[in-house]
Protein backbone atom coordinates (compact mmCIF):
# COMPACT_ATOMS: atom_id res chain seq x y z
CA UNK A 1 0.00 0.00 0.00
CA UNK A 2 1.37 3.16 -1.17
CA UNK A 3 -0.04 6.60 -0.09
CA UNK A 4 1.22 10.30 0.08
CA UNK A 5 2.46 12.39 2.64
CA UNK A 6 0.06 15.59 1.79
CA UNK A 7 -2.74 13.16 2.41
CA UNK A 8 -2.11 13.98 6.52
CA UNK A 9 -3.96 16.99 5.03
CA UNK A 10 -7.04 15.56 4.37
CA UNK A 11 -7.19 12.73 7.03
CA UNK A 12 -10.33 13.05 9.42
CA UNK A 13 -10.02 13.27 13.46
CA UNK A 14 -11.64 9.68 13.23
CA UNK A 15 -9.07 8.41 11.08
CA UNK A 16 -6.17 9.92 13.71
CA UNK A 17 -8.03 8.62 16.71
CA UNK A 18 -7.64 5.45 14.91
CA UNK A 19 -3.92 6.48 14.09
CA UNK A 20 -3.30 7.11 17.81
CA UNK A 21 -4.94 3.50 19.27
CA UNK A 22 -2.78 1.68 16.94
CA UNK A 23 0.42 3.24 18.33
CA UNK A 24 -0.63 3.21 21.54
CA UNK A 25 -1.46 -0.65 21.30
CA UNK A 26 2.10 -0.70 19.40
CA UNK A 27 3.94 1.05 22.25
CA UNK A 28 2.20 -1.11 25.18
CA UNK A 29 3.76 -4.15 23.37
CA UNK A 30 7.18 -2.56 23.05
CA UNK A 31 7.34 -1.40 19.62
CA UNK A 32 6.30 1.46 16.92
CA UNK A 33 3.49 1.48 14.57
CA UNK A 34 4.59 2.07 10.96
CA UNK A 35 3.09 3.05 7.79
CA UNK A 36 5.29 1.71 5.11
CA UNK A 37 5.42 2.91 1.51
CA UNK A 38 4.99 6.79 1.91
CA UNK A 39 5.48 9.14 -0.86
CA UNK A 40 7.44 12.28 0.39
CA UNK A 41 7.28 15.43 -1.39
CA UNK A 42 9.18 16.74 -4.06
CA UNK A 43 12.71 17.49 -2.88
CA UNK A 44 13.15 14.33 -0.81
CA UNK A 45 15.28 11.71 -1.81
CA UNK A 46 14.52 9.11 -1.29
CA UNK A 47 11.09 9.59 -2.43
CA UNK A 48 9.57 7.09 -0.21
CA UNK A 49 10.25 6.08 3.21
CA UNK A 50 8.29 4.31 6.57
CA UNK A 51 7.00 6.82 9.27
CA UNK A 52 7.04 5.70 12.42
CA UNK A 53 5.27 6.16 15.76
CA UNK A 54 5.62 5.31 19.16
CA UNK A 55 4.35 6.26 22.76
CA UNK A 56 6.92 7.01 25.25
CA UNK A 57 5.75 8.23 28.69
CA UNK A 58 3.02 10.08 27.68
CA UNK A 59 4.97 11.36 24.87
CA UNK A 60 4.85 10.63 21.13
CA UNK A 61 7.77 10.40 18.72
CA UNK A 62 7.63 10.39 14.76
CA UNK A 63 10.78 9.29 12.60
CA UNK A 64 11.48 8.55 9.33
CA UNK A 65 13.39 5.92 7.82
CA UNK A 66 15.44 5.71 6.12
CA UNK A 67 16.76 9.35 6.89
CA UNK A 68 15.80 11.73 3.85
CA UNK A 69 17.77 14.82 2.38
CA UNK A 70 15.43 17.08 1.62
CA UNK A 71 16.41 19.87 -0.91
CA UNK A 72 12.98 21.66 -1.60
CA UNK A 73 12.03 25.36 -0.39
CA UNK A 74 9.96 24.57 2.50
CA UNK A 75 11.14 25.30 5.61
CA UNK A 76 8.69 23.49 7.48
CA UNK A 77 9.92 20.33 5.53
CA UNK A 78 13.40 21.26 5.90
CA UNK A 79 12.63 20.96 9.72
CA UNK A 80 11.05 17.70 9.84
CA UNK A 81 13.33 15.89 7.08
CA UNK A 82 16.65 16.55 9.43
CA UNK A 83 18.15 13.75 10.78
CA UNK A 84 16.63 12.05 14.16
CA UNK A 85 13.34 11.67 15.26
CA UNK A 86 10.94 14.26 16.04
CA UNK A 87 9.13 14.36 20.44
CA UNK A 88 5.72 15.67 20.64
CA UNK A 89 4.39 16.22 24.22
CA UNK A 90 0.88 14.81 22.63
CA UNK A 91 -0.30 13.00 19.94
CA UNK A 92 -2.74 15.84 19.07
CA UNK A 93 0.63 17.89 18.70
CA UNK A 94 2.13 16.01 16.69
CA UNK A 95 -1.07 15.47 14.32
CA UNK A 96 -0.97 18.94 13.76
CA UNK A 97 2.47 18.69 12.40
CA UNK A 98 1.23 16.21 10.06
CA UNK A 99 -1.42 18.36 8.98
CA UNK A 100 0.79 21.26 8.48
CA UNK A 101 3.27 19.57 6.50
CA UNK A 102 1.09 17.47 4.34
CA UNK A 103 -0.09 20.85 3.35
CA UNK A 104 2.64 22.22 1.98
CA UNK A 105 2.27 20.64 -1.81
CA UNK A 106 5.19 19.64 -3.70
CA UNK A 107 6.37 21.26 -6.80
CA UNK A 108 3.84 20.57 -9.55
CA UNK A 109 6.22 18.45 -12.19
CA UNK A 110 4.32 20.46 -14.91
CA UNK A 111 4.20 23.33 -16.89
CA UNK A 112 1.26 23.89 -18.35
CA UNK A 113 2.71 25.51 -22.09
CA UNK A 114 1.48 24.31 -25.36
CA UNK A 115 4.72 22.67 -26.29
CA UNK A 116 2.92 19.60 -23.78
CA UNK A 117 -0.17 19.54 -25.35
CA UNK A 118 1.59 19.46 -28.81
CA UNK A 119 4.01 16.86 -27.20
CA UNK A 120 1.30 14.69 -25.70
CA UNK A 121 -0.65 14.86 -29.10
CA UNK A 122 2.15 13.80 -31.15
CA UNK A 123 2.82 10.90 -28.87
CA UNK A 124 -0.60 9.60 -28.88
CA UNK A 125 -0.69 10.17 -32.54
CA UNK A 126 2.09 8.12 -33.49
CA UNK A 127 0.45 5.10 -31.80
CA UNK A 128 -3.12 5.79 -33.19
CA UNK A 129 -3.35 6.12 -37.11
CA UNK A 130 -6.29 7.47 -39.01
CA UNK A 131 -8.26 9.51 -36.12
CA UNK A 132 -6.41 12.83 -36.00
CA UNK A 133 -9.48 14.51 -34.37
CA UNK A 134 -9.61 11.97 -31.39
CA UNK A 135 -6.13 12.04 -30.66
CA UNK A 136 -5.76 15.93 -30.44
CA UNK A 137 -9.01 16.22 -28.19
CA UNK A 138 -7.97 13.50 -25.86
CA UNK A 139 -4.51 14.87 -25.52
CA UNK A 140 -6.40 18.06 -25.27
CA UNK A 141 -8.46 16.91 -22.36
CA UNK A 142 -5.29 15.22 -20.34
CA UNK A 143 -3.52 18.42 -20.73
CA UNK A 144 -6.00 19.66 -18.90
CA UNK A 145 -6.34 16.79 -16.31
CA UNK A 146 -2.63 16.40 -15.43
CA UNK A 147 -1.37 20.34 -15.02
CA UNK A 148 -3.71 20.44 -12.15
CA UNK A 149 -2.27 21.05 -9.12
CA UNK A 150 -5.23 19.71 -7.12
CA UNK A 151 -7.87 18.54 -9.14
CA UNK A 152 -11.28 18.20 -7.52
CA UNK A 153 -12.21 15.32 -9.50
CA UNK A 154 -10.92 12.57 -11.83
CA UNK A 155 -10.58 12.99 -15.91
CA UNK A 156 -13.51 10.43 -17.24
CA UNK A 157 -13.86 10.41 -20.87
CA UNK A 158 -16.26 8.66 -23.57
CA UNK A 159 -14.56 7.38 -26.77
CA UNK A 160 -17.22 6.03 -29.18
CA UNK A 161 -17.70 5.16 -32.89
CA UNK A 162 -17.40 1.84 -34.84
CA UNK A 163 -16.10 -1.23 -33.76
CA UNK A 164 -12.58 -1.83 -34.36
CA UNK A 165 -11.54 1.48 -35.29
CA UNK A 166 -8.70 2.47 -32.26
CA UNK A 167 -10.93 3.16 -29.31
CA UNK A 168 -9.14 0.46 -27.30
CA UNK A 169 -6.13 1.47 -28.34
CA UNK A 170 -6.01 4.89 -27.75
CA UNK A 171 -6.87 4.26 -24.16
CA UNK A 172 -4.35 1.68 -23.88
CA UNK A 173 -1.70 3.90 -24.94
CA UNK A 174 -2.59 6.49 -22.50
CA UNK A 175 -0.48 5.14 -19.91
CA UNK A 176 2.67 4.55 -21.98
CA UNK A 177 2.79 8.04 -22.76
CA UNK A 178 1.97 9.70 -19.58
CA UNK A 179 4.83 7.31 -18.50
CA UNK A 180 6.83 8.71 -21.23
CA UNK A 181 6.91 12.36 -19.89
CA UNK A 182 6.14 12.04 -16.39
CA UNK A 183 7.64 9.11 -14.95
CA UNK A 184 7.76 9.97 -11.46
CA UNK A 185 3.71 9.95 -11.40
CA UNK A 186 4.08 5.88 -11.05
CA UNK A 187 1.34 6.18 -13.72
CA UNK A 188 -0.77 2.44 -13.35
CA UNK A 189 -3.49 0.55 -15.76
CA UNK A 190 -6.38 -1.38 -14.81
CA UNK A 191 -8.50 -2.79 -17.74
CA UNK A 192 -11.86 -4.02 -17.32
CA UNK A 193 -14.56 -5.50 -19.69
CA UNK A 194 -18.06 -4.07 -18.78
CA UNK A 195 -19.43 -6.87 -20.42
CA UNK A 196 -19.22 -9.00 -17.73
CA UNK A 197 -21.17 -6.75 -15.70
CA UNK A 198 -24.28 -6.97 -17.04
CA UNK A 199 -26.27 -7.85 -13.68
CA UNK A 200 -26.85 -6.01 -10.48
CA UNK A 201 -24.99 -7.18 -8.27
CA UNK A 202 -21.66 -7.30 -10.18
CA UNK A 203 -21.56 -4.04 -9.14
CA UNK A 204 -19.66 -5.12 -6.25
CA UNK A 205 -16.97 -5.89 -8.48
CA UNK A 206 -16.00 -2.59 -8.50
CA UNK A 207 -15.89 -1.58 -5.05
CA UNK A 208 -16.54 -4.88 -3.08
CA UNK A 209 -18.97 -6.94 -1.28
CA UNK A 210 -20.36 -6.72 1.90
CA UNK A 211 -18.82 -8.93 4.88
CA UNK A 212 -20.66 -12.14 4.51
CA UNK A 213 -21.52 -11.82 0.68
CA UNK A 214 -19.85 -14.25 -2.34
CA UNK A 215 -16.69 -11.73 -3.09
CA UNK A 216 -15.72 -10.14 -0.04
CA UNK A 217 -12.59 -11.61 -0.32
CA UNK A 218 -11.81 -10.63 -3.88
CA UNK A 219 -9.83 -7.80 -5.04
CA UNK A 220 -12.32 -4.71 -6.07
CA UNK A 221 -11.52 -2.94 -9.04
CA UNK A 222 -11.49 0.17 -7.52
CA UNK A 223 -9.29 -1.08 -4.73
CA UNK A 224 -6.10 -0.14 -7.54
CA UNK A 225 -6.04 3.46 -6.78
CA UNK A 226 -4.80 2.39 -3.10
CA UNK A 227 -1.31 1.17 -5.29
CA UNK A 228 -1.23 4.48 -7.33
CA UNK A 229 -3.58 7.55 -6.86
CA UNK A 230 -2.45 8.17 -10.44
CA UNK A 231 -4.29 5.28 -12.27
CA UNK A 232 -6.08 4.87 -15.63
CA UNK A 233 -8.90 3.11 -15.35
CA UNK A 234 -10.24 1.38 -18.65
CA UNK A 235 -13.94 0.13 -18.88
CA UNK A 236 -14.96 -1.31 -22.69
CA UNK A 237 -18.12 -1.49 -23.77
CA UNK A 238 -20.12 0.66 -21.65
CA UNK A 239 -23.40 0.66 -23.44
CA UNK A 240 -23.43 -3.50 -21.62
CA UNK A 241 -23.19 -2.49 -18.04
CA UNK A 242 -26.13 -2.65 -15.79
CA UNK A 243 -27.58 0.55 -15.09
CA UNK A 244 -26.54 -0.18 -11.34
CA UNK A 245 -23.40 -0.49 -12.49
CA UNK A 246 -22.90 3.40 -13.75
CA UNK A 247 -24.52 4.36 -10.82
CA UNK A 248 -21.37 3.22 -8.77
CA UNK A 249 -19.43 6.08 -10.69
CA UNK A 250 -21.47 8.70 -9.62
CA UNK A 251 -19.49 10.09 -6.71
CA UNK A 252 -16.11 8.64 -8.17
CA UNK A 253 -16.38 10.77 -11.42
CA UNK A 254 -18.22 14.03 -9.56
CA UNK A 255 -16.40 14.17 -5.82
CA UNK A 256 -13.03 11.64 -6.74
CA UNK A 257 -13.84 9.92 -3.51
CA UNK A 258 -15.89 6.43 -2.86
CA UNK A 259 -15.52 4.68 0.15
CA UNK A 260 -14.07 0.99 0.06
CA UNK A 261 -15.37 -2.23 2.12
CA UNK A 262 -11.95 -2.26 3.86
CA UNK A 263 -9.84 -0.49 5.55
CA UNK A 264 -6.67 0.28 4.39
CA UNK A 265 -3.32 -0.22 7.05
CA UNK A 266 -4.01 3.35 8.23
CA UNK A 267 -7.53 3.00 9.04
CA UNK A 268 -9.17 4.80 6.16
CA UNK A 269 -11.96 3.56 3.83
CA UNK A 270 -11.52 6.13 1.66
CA UNK A 271 -10.62 5.95 -1.75
CA UNK A 272 -9.38 9.47 -3.39
CA UNK A 273 -9.50 9.29 -7.21
CA UNK A 274 -8.66 12.97 -8.13
CA UNK A 275 -5.49 12.35 -9.59
CA UNK A 276 -7.31 9.43 -12.05
CA UNK A 277 -8.34 8.89 -15.77
CA UNK A 278 -11.28 7.01 -16.42
CA UNK A 279 -11.91 6.32 -19.95
CA UNK A 280 -15.39 4.58 -21.60
CA UNK A 281 -15.46 2.61 -24.86
CA UNK A 282 -18.94 2.37 -26.72
CA UNK A 283 -20.10 1.40 -29.94
CA UNK A 284 -23.17 3.34 -29.50
CA UNK A 285 -23.56 6.29 -31.85
CA UNK A 286 -23.49 9.56 -30.08
CA UNK A 287 -23.28 11.56 -33.07
CA UNK A 288 -26.00 14.42 -33.39
CA UNK A 289 -29.40 13.45 -34.05
CA UNK A 290 -28.35 9.29 -32.88
CA UNK A 291 -31.34 7.96 -31.12
CA UNK A 292 -29.76 4.58 -30.66
CA UNK A 293 -30.24 2.81 -27.30
CA UNK A 294 -27.54 1.74 -24.53
CA UNK A 295 -27.77 -1.12 -22.03
CA UNK A 296 -27.19 -4.12 -24.28
CA UNK A 297 -25.34 -5.29 -27.46
CA UNK A 298 -26.58 -2.37 -30.56
CA UNK A 299 -26.97 -3.15 -34.24
CA UNK A 300 -24.79 -1.25 -36.88
CA UNK A 301 -26.43 2.05 -38.33
CA UNK A 302 -24.85 4.12 -41.21
CA UNK A 303 -22.21 6.54 -39.64
CA UNK A 304 -22.97 10.06 -39.46
CA UNK A 305 -21.41 12.27 -41.20
CA UNK A 306 -18.38 13.39 -39.78
CA UNK A 307 -18.80 17.14 -38.46
CA UNK A 308 -15.84 18.94 -38.04
CA UNK A 309 -14.35 21.27 -35.08
CA UNK A 310 -15.04 24.33 -35.79
CA UNK A 311 -12.38 27.42 -35.38
CA UNK A 312 -13.23 30.52 -33.86
CA UNK A 313 -11.57 33.69 -32.99
CA UNK A 314 -9.24 33.65 -30.26
CA UNK A 315 -6.21 32.14 -29.28
CA UNK A 316 -6.00 28.40 -30.99
CA UNK A 317 -6.28 26.47 -27.52
CA UNK A 318 -9.14 28.85 -26.61
CA UNK A 319 -10.90 28.13 -30.26
CA UNK A 320 -9.92 23.85 -29.67
CA UNK A 321 -11.57 24.12 -25.93
CA UNK A 322 -14.63 25.88 -27.49
CA UNK A 323 -15.01 23.49 -30.37
CA UNK A 324 -14.44 20.44 -28.02
CA UNK A 325 -17.25 21.69 -25.87
CA UNK A 326 -19.95 21.86 -28.22
CA UNK A 327 -18.94 18.74 -29.76
CA UNK A 328 -19.12 16.86 -25.56
CA UNK A 329 -22.53 18.54 -25.34
CA UNK A 330 -23.91 17.39 -28.46
CA UNK A 331 -22.81 13.47 -27.36
CA UNK A 332 -23.95 13.84 -24.05
CA UNK A 333 -27.30 14.73 -25.35
CA UNK A 334 -27.90 11.67 -27.41
CA UNK A 335 -26.28 9.44 -24.41
CA UNK A 336 -29.34 10.32 -22.22
CA UNK A 337 -31.69 10.31 -25.50
CA UNK A 338 -30.23 6.31 -25.77
CA UNK A 339 -31.56 5.64 -22.20
CA UNK A 340 -28.83 6.72 -19.61
CA UNK A 341 -29.83 9.23 -16.80
CA UNK A 342 -29.40 12.16 -17.03
CA UNK A 343 -27.26 12.79 -13.68
CA UNK A 344 -24.92 10.00 -14.91
CA UNK A 345 -24.25 11.26 -18.75
CA UNK A 346 -23.67 14.78 -16.86
CA UNK A 347 -20.19 13.59 -14.34
CA UNK A 348 -18.29 12.88 -18.06
CA UNK A 349 -16.24 15.42 -18.48
CA UNK A 350 -15.76 14.77 -22.20
CA UNK A 351 -16.91 12.42 -25.29
CA UNK A 352 -14.88 11.63 -28.32
CA UNK A 353 -15.86 10.53 -31.47
CA UNK A 354 -13.80 8.08 -33.51
CA UNK A 355 -14.54 7.62 -37.20
CA UNK A 356 -14.49 5.14 -39.85
CA UNK A 357 -10.93 4.73 -40.88
CA UNK A 358 -10.56 5.91 -44.22
CA UNK A 359 -8.67 3.45 -46.59
CA UNK A 360 -5.25 5.01 -46.36
CA UNK A 361 -5.90 4.88 -42.45
CA UNK A 362 -5.92 1.22 -43.13
CA UNK A 363 -3.03 0.74 -44.61
CA UNK A 364 -0.99 2.40 -42.65
CA UNK A 365 -2.49 0.21 -39.79
CA UNK A 366 -1.54 -3.06 -41.79
CA UNK A 367 1.79 -1.64 -41.99
CA UNK A 368 1.99 -1.24 -38.02
CA UNK A 369 0.57 -4.76 -37.56
CA UNK A 370 2.99 -6.08 -39.75
CA UNK A 371 6.18 -4.61 -37.92
CA UNK A 372 4.09 -5.64 -34.46
CA UNK A 373 4.49 -9.35 -36.25
CA UNK A 374 8.11 -9.09 -37.37
CA UNK A 375 8.82 -8.35 -33.26
CA UNK A 376 7.15 -11.17 -32.14
CA UNK A 377 9.96 -12.86 -34.20
CA UNK A 378 12.43 -10.76 -32.93
CA UNK A 379 12.79 -9.30 -36.03
CA UNK A 380 13.09 -5.14 -36.76
CA UNK A 381 11.25 -4.40 -40.55
CA UNK A 382 12.15 -1.30 -41.34
CA UNK A 383 10.22 -0.97 -44.93
CA UNK A 384 7.46 -2.83 -46.06
CA UNK A 385 6.47 -2.76 -49.73
CA UNK A 386 3.30 -0.68 -50.25
CA UNK A 387 2.51 -3.33 -53.05
CA UNK A 388 2.73 -6.06 -50.17
CA UNK A 389 0.41 -3.84 -47.49
CA UNK A 390 -2.35 -3.26 -49.97
CA UNK A 391 -2.53 -7.24 -50.24
CA UNK A 392 -2.40 -8.48 -47.26
CA UNK A 393 -5.98 -6.27 -46.34
CA UNK A 394 -8.72 -8.00 -47.46
CA UNK A 395 -11.58 -6.87 -48.94
CA UNK A 396 -14.35 -6.64 -46.96
CA UNK A 397 -12.78 -7.53 -43.89
CA UNK A 398 -15.08 -6.85 -40.45
CA UNK A 399 -12.25 -4.46 -39.08
CA UNK A 400 -8.48 -3.69 -39.59
CA UNK A 401 -8.04 -5.34 -36.10
CA UNK A 402 -9.36 -9.00 -37.64
CA UNK A 403 -7.01 -8.49 -40.20
CA UNK A 404 -4.54 -10.29 -37.72
CA UNK A 405 -5.47 -13.96 -38.90
CA UNK A 406 -4.43 -13.02 -42.49
CA UNK A 407 -1.02 -11.56 -41.62
CA UNK A 408 0.11 -14.67 -39.49
CA UNK A 409 -1.38 -17.01 -42.24
CA UNK A 410 1.00 -15.13 -44.72
CA UNK A 411 4.08 -14.61 -42.87
CA UNK A 412 4.42 -16.71 -40.05
CA UNK A 413 6.10 -19.42 -42.10
CA UNK A 414 8.51 -16.76 -44.25
CA UNK A 415 9.32 -15.12 -40.52
CA UNK A 416 10.03 -18.56 -38.89
CA UNK A 417 12.47 -19.61 -41.72
CA UNK A 418 14.49 -16.23 -41.72
CA UNK A 419 15.00 -16.52 -38.42
CA UNK A 420 16.04 -20.23 -38.32
CA UNK A 421 18.72 -19.64 -40.74
CA UNK A 422 19.60 -16.01 -40.06
CA UNK A 423 21.35 -13.74 -37.41
CA UNK A 424 20.51 -10.24 -39.02
CA UNK A 425 17.45 -9.48 -37.70
CA UNK A 426 16.91 -5.59 -38.90
CA UNK A 427 14.85 -6.52 -42.49
CA UNK A 428 12.58 -5.08 -45.07
CA UNK A 429 9.61 -6.91 -46.57
CA UNK A 430 9.94 -6.35 -50.11
CA UNK A 431 9.02 -8.32 -53.14
CA UNK A 432 5.53 -9.06 -55.32
CA UNK A 433 2.08 -10.15 -53.17
CA UNK A 434 3.05 -13.90 -55.66
CA UNK A 435 6.58 -13.94 -54.34
CA UNK A 436 7.00 -12.00 -50.72
CA UNK A 437 10.81 -11.58 -49.52
CA UNK A 438 12.48 -10.90 -46.53
CA UNK A 439 15.94 -8.60 -47.26
CA UNK A 440 18.64 -8.72 -44.44
CA UNK A 441 21.30 -5.94 -44.41
CA UNK A 442 23.13 -8.25 -46.48
CA UNK A 443 20.49 -8.56 -49.34
CA UNK A 444 20.14 -12.08 -48.23
CA UNK A 445 16.79 -13.53 -49.22
CA UNK A 446 14.26 -15.96 -48.22
CA UNK A 447 11.46 -16.15 -50.74
CA UNK A 448 7.60 -17.75 -50.08
CA UNK A 449 4.65 -17.48 -51.88
CA UNK A 450 1.59 -15.94 -50.01
CA UNK A 451 -0.96 -18.40 -49.38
Amino acid sequence: MKYYFSDFSRRTSAEFALLKQRTDACSSAGRSYELPGCILPAGCTPQEATLGFCQVSGEYLLYIRPEVCYSGGDQGLATLFQPGPKLFSSFESLVARLQQFGAAEAEHPLKPTPSLFAKLKTALGAQILGQEEAVETVAFKLYGHICKKNPARPLSLILYGPTGVGKSELGKTIVPVLKQFFPAMNWKFVWTELNTFTEQHSAYRLIGAPPGYVGYDDQPVFEAVRQSPYTVFMFDELEKAHPEVLKVFMSVLDEGRSTARKEDDAGSRELDFRHCVFIFTTNADLSAGSHRSTGFALPDLPNQAKKPLEQKSGSQMSSLAQAIFSQDESARQALIRSGVLREIAGRFNGFIRFDPLSDSAKLSIVKKQIVALGREYGLRITHVSPEIVKSLLPEGAFSVRSNTGVLEGALTQLFFEYVSHHTEKIVQLTGKPEAISLVSATDTEIRLPVF
